[in-house]
This record gives structure tokens, sequence and C-alpha cells, in this order.
């Protein structure tokens, strides 16, 4: 009877046992999990963004008389460089882009020329100084590339000066507004920089100087007349936070 009660308290041993290390072993027995790989991150060029631009400038200005029309120069050349900060946003719909874009930077461009007779012994000097673009952008996207076109307004600052054969000089700043348009190719070098190289047409009005003359010793009263080619190349920032993201959000 003792032998019965010792072989039957063993084998209940043996079955609590069993049944406890069974779902240990069935949790080694199973098949590991598989882990999807994370997918890249769909190239988006949606976002606001900053960034700093240089390159050269050249163009041609011509300075006439206000009262008669007459032009007092030759149309002569500009030309210089230009450096400057960027910023915009962009969003992009499927491969197409509506974006916006301003600029301001400092210009070299300056060109001198003297006027005609009866005036032949004075010479004249146009210097742009600065030159601001707020322009759309309307693009198509193809993975990591941006081709736009681009146009809207401008706003530079014009510096003219009269030279006289004695040395003597008079100079008056005013800012002419005038319009923009061009294209240019953008290229993501990874999520959150980009370069670009771009080419803009500037138009400028005219604009009113020495009227009237500080001094009588000096023509009065003319008007220049310029604009700008501009090539160059930048590199922008996106911005890990974006103005339009209070909209997408709502």
């Amino acid at each position: 009877m003792k032998k019965l009660l010792c072989a039957s308290t063993a084998a209940l041993a043996l079955v609590l046992a069993s049944a406890t290390l069974a779902p240990t072993v069935a949790a080694d027995l199973s098949v590991a999990p598989i882990y999807k790989a994370i997918p890249a991150p769909v190239t988006t060029w949606t976002g606001s963004y900053i960034g700093v631009s240089g390159g050269g400038a050249w163009g041609s200005a011509v300075v006439h008389d206000n009262t008669t029309g007459a032009d007092r120069t030759p149309r002569f050349d500009l030309s210089g460089g230009l450096i400057g900060v960027t910023s915009g946003f962009n969003i992009q719909n499927g491969n197409l882009l509506l974006g916006y874009e301003g600029d301001t930077s400092a210009t070299s461009k300056k060109g001198t020329v003297f006027l005609f007779p009866p005036n032949s012994t004075f010479s004249n000097e146009v210097k742009e100084r600065w030159l601001s673009t707020f322009r759309g952008r309307l693009g198509y996207t193809q993975d990591n590339w941006l081709f736009y076109a681009t146009a809207g307004g401008a706003l530079a600052n014009v510096e003219n000066s009269i030279l006289s054969a004695a040395g003597s000089q008079i100079s008056e700043k005013h800012w002419h507004w005038g319009w923009t348009a061009g294209g240019g190719v953008e290229v993501k070098l990874n999520r959150d920089w980009s370069a670009k190289v771009e080419y803009l047409y500037v138009g400028l009005q005219d604009k009113s100087y020495f009227n009237p003359a500080p001094s009588l010793a000096f023509p009065s009263n003319q008007g220049v007349r310029l604009d700008d080619h501009i090539v160059r190349v930048g590199v922008n920032y996106k911005l890990p936070w974006s103005v339009l993201d209070t909209f997408f959000k709502r």
C-alpha cells in the first residue's frame, strides 16, 4: 500500500511539473516573430525653409532727360556680384509644387559712362546697392529633383552719381520697383538640406534723380532706367516646423 501511495504521489508530481514547464517549452519552440523593415521616408518638399545664395549680376542702364525724353548717355553695361538670404515655403501635391520665395541681397553691380554733349565732361555712375525679390514658384518634382519657374516683384536700392572733370561729385539714392521672372533646378541633398541654381531677369522702373540738382554746376532732372540678369547658386535648410502646420492640423 505504501509503495502504491508513493508511486501515485510521484506520478502526480510529474504531471504537475510537466504542466508547469509546458508553456515555457512551447514558448521556446514557437516561431520567432517576423519584423517588417521601416519604409524609407517619402521625399517631400512641403514645408518652410531658409537659406543663403550668391552669384553674379549683369545688365544695362540708360540715363535720359526727364523734360525732353532724350537720352543723356548711351546704354551702358553694369556688372557685379551679390550675396543674400532667402526664405519661403512649398506645398507639394503629387509631382506638382506651389510655393513662395523671398530674398534680399547686397549687390556690387555698377557701371560708368560719359554723358553726351554738351555735358561730355561729366561722367555718370549707376550702382545697384540692394535687391529684394518676392516671387511665386511653380514646379515639377521627380524623386529628389525640383524643376521650377518663378515670377513676381522686385525692389532695388540704386545710387546715381555725377562726377565733373574737376573731381566734384553729387549723388542720390532711390528705391526702384520692378518685376522679375526666371527659373531654376533644386536637388535634395538629404531630408533637410537642398541646393539650387537659378536664373532671374529683373526689370526696374524709371526713377527721377537730381530734381532739382543740389548744385547748378551739374546736370539736373534726369531719369535712370536699368535691368538685371542674375545667375546664382544657393543652399536651403528645411525648418523642423512650418507656418503651414497650423492649417494642415485643423
